[in-house]
Formats: structure tokens, C-alpha cells, sequence
């Protein structure tokens, strides 16, 4: 609760009762003032009926008159310099006390009341009413602008993703394409292909990310299981692998233990691996079994006709 001096409640009043007016002119609501500036509608209230009882400490209502005059367009600093937030205090100076009498006893001096402090005509923040309209728009609170420039940054960085991003994936679907030649006239790997191959060509992946799933297979199970030929492989240690289907390289890479696939082709498939006891294969649909020796390298040309048979024969 704030303890003002008369003068310091005169002043109040005179600023409230300007600001008021001032608001119903630009047809303005307490609520609405009070969401702009963050203060509470009873606070605005009382401080344009001057209830100095229900307003806090000097410093602040003199912080309250500045934002709500900005609020309004006029000058906040000036208007607000109108209330005074220490009031004048009266100190008894040497000139006011007169010599002893001569019976020795002293004369108390004669106190004067405080002076008033002269009150500034409101014409001068008056006069800044007329150009309210102007100044209002220059005072308003940045909120709005910094919300849409926040916005804007948001597309912005969305638009550039979006971008970025479809020309990554562009570029490493053009490099996977460039990359998968048929291989179907190349020599068979010896033991050491797996690490040659990793160094040379790169394709040195993990079973989750060494080919591109548009590559591999078609788009159901449905629909693998009734093509020609059909290659399923299981992997329970790491192995080097190699498919090309109907003269496309549609794998190639090093998958490790757990890896699962399967291929389909229309005419013919050759699956070569540099570890045969690593990988269990199934053809068209025959039970899947393991390829040979663990280190064993085997090329294997699986056609509509091939079954258990043609995976077993080494």
C-alpha cells in the first residue's frame, strides 16, 4: 500500500484523470491496456482514479504511469517525471531560528508550512494527444512483430530442408546408380574379397544401410514370393555378398551377423559370396541351407528351375 503525500495524491489524480480521457477518446478497454502491458486491470483502475490505497510504493506507480502512457502513444518519460516519487521535506535551516530574548529564554522559530510544488499545466502532455494516432503506432509493443519474424524464420528453415535435404537424397540415389554396373563378367572373389572389396569400391555398410531398399525387393511379400526366382539369405556370421539380378547389381557389401534379405529376378540371379559357412541361403522356396566351409567362396546362378539341389552341389 502506498503512503503518498498530499501533493504526491494531487499529482496522481491530475495524470489519471488525463490518461483516462485520453483512453476513451482512442476507444480503448482497461482489460486491453492492461494484456498489452502486463499490469493487472485493478492496478490501471486505481491509479486513473487516484486510490493511491490500493497502489504500491511511489517508484512503481512512476513506472506504471511511463507504460501506460506509451501504451497510449504519448510520451511515457515526460508524463510520467509529472509525479513525483520523493516528495519536498521541510528542514529547519539556520536562518529561521532568531536570537535568544534577554530574559534567555529562546524564541522558537516559526515553522512555514511546505512549499507546494508547482504543479505543471497538463498542457503539455495534453498537447501530445493530437499526435497520439501518429506515435502509437511507433510505440506499440514488438511482440507482434517479433511472433511473425519468428514465423518466418520457421518456413524459412523448413523451406531449406526441404531443399537440402531432397537434393541429398537426389545425389545418393544418382551415386548408388552410377555405382551398380553388372557385374556379371567380373573374375570371382578369392578369400580376401571382402576387404578388397570394402576398400576399393566403398560399399562398406552395415546390414541395415548397405543398399537402397527401392533396389532390393518389390513392395509386399505377396508380390516377392510369386516372381520366378526368389533368393532369401540369413546370415549368422559376417560375410561378403555380391547379387546381381537380371544384370543389375542390386547388392553389394559386407553384412554382418543376423543380416536378412531376399531378392527376386525374373530370369536369373548370381549370388557370390567370400564366406560360404557364414550364409544360409533359400531358393524359390525350398528350406534354407549353409553354402560350404566357413572362408569358402561360392558363385551360385539361381534360375526359375533351381531348387535345393542346385544349392547344395558345390
Amino acid at each position: 500500500m502506498a503512503k503518498l503525500a498530499p501533493t504526491q495524491i494531487e499529482q496522481l489524480q491530475s495524470i489519471g484523470a488525463y490518461l483516462r480521457q485520453v483512453r476513451q477518446e482512442q476507444g480503448l478497454s482497461i482489460d486491453m491496456l492492461a494484456n498489452q502491458i502486463f499490469i493487472r486491470p485493478a492496478l490501471l483502475q486505481a491509479l486513473e482514479s487516484g486510490q493511491d490505497a490500493a497502489l504500491p510504493e511511489p517508484v512503481f506507480i512512476q513506472g506504471f504511469i511511463r507504460r501506460y502512457a506509451e501504451a497510449l502513444g504519448l510520451d511515457g518519460q515526460t508524463i510520467s517525471k509529472e509525479f513525483r516519487v520523493t516528495p519536498v521535506n521541510v528542514v529547519p535551516t539556520p536562518e529561521l531560528l532568531e536570537p535568544a530574548h534577554s530574559n534567555g529564554a529562546v524564541k522558537q522559530p516559526e515553522l512555514q508550512p511546505p512549499p507546494q510544488p508547482e504543479l505543471r499545466p497538463s498542457t503539455g502532455f495534453r498537447e501530445n494527444a493530437s499526435l497520439a494516432s501518429e506515435e502509437r503506432s511507433s510505440q506499440r509493443s514488438p511482440l507482434p512483430l517479433l511472433l511473425g519474424l519468428g514465423a518466418l524464420a520457421v518456413v524459412l528453415g523448413l523451406g531449406a530442408w526441404g531443399l537440402f535435404g531432397r537434393s541429398s537424397v537426389t545425389s545418393q540415389a544418382n551415386n548408388s546408380n552410377l555405382g551398380a554396373e553388372p557385374a556379371t563378367d567380373a573374375p570371382a572373389p578369392t578369400a580376401d574379397a571382402p576387404a578388397l572389396s570394402a576398400g576399393a569400391g566403398g560399399t562398406d555398410t552395415d546390414a541395415a544401410g548397405s543398399s537402397d531398399p527401392s533396389e532390393t525387393s518389390d513392395d509386399s511379400p505377396s508380390a516377392a514370393l510369386e516372381a520366378p526366382v526368389v533368393v532369401s539369405a540369413n546370415l549368422s556370421d559376417r560375410a561378403w555378398l555380391s547379387v546381381v539380378a537380371d544384370g543389375r547389381n542390386v547388392y553389394e557389401g559386407i553384412a554382418e551377423s543376423g543380416f536378412e534379405e531376399t531378392w527376386t529376378a525374373q530370369t536369373s540371379l548370381v549370388f557370390r559370396t567370400g564366406n560360404a559357412g557364414g550364409v544360409e541361403l533359400s531358393v524359390n522356396g525350398d528350406r534354407a541351407v549353409v553354402l560350404g566351409n566357413s572362408g569358402v567362396v561360392r558363385t551360385l546362378t539361381l534360375t526359375p528351375d533351381s531348387d535345393l539341389e542346385t544349392v547344395q552341389s558345390p
